[in-house]
């Protein structure tokens, strides 16, 4: 199974494009091709003219880090 075909729509994942400083934590809307549409939850200030106001952002598959699972723990 490649990666594209892992990214499941209403996922959430860690993005972080190249023209980025900072990665973000958004949810799949769109999977088309190596294209995905994320829905951005959570951006570092320093990004924040990256974001337009709908914050929508499409990005290519290889700018996906990971997905944020929640059984990640944090102390």
């Amino acid at each position: 199974m490649n990666q594209v075909e892992a990214i499941q729509v209403g996922e959430r994942y860690k993005v972080q494009p190249s023209y980025f400083h900072r990665p973000f934590i958004g949810r799949v809307n769109d999977v088309s091709g190596s294209t995905i549409v994320f829905e951005v939850e959570n951006f570092e200030l320093c990004d924040q003219e990256k974001i337009e106001a709908s914050r929508i952002i499409t990005v290519d598959v290889t700018d996906v880090k990971h997905p944020m699972n929640s059984n990640y723990f944090f102390s």
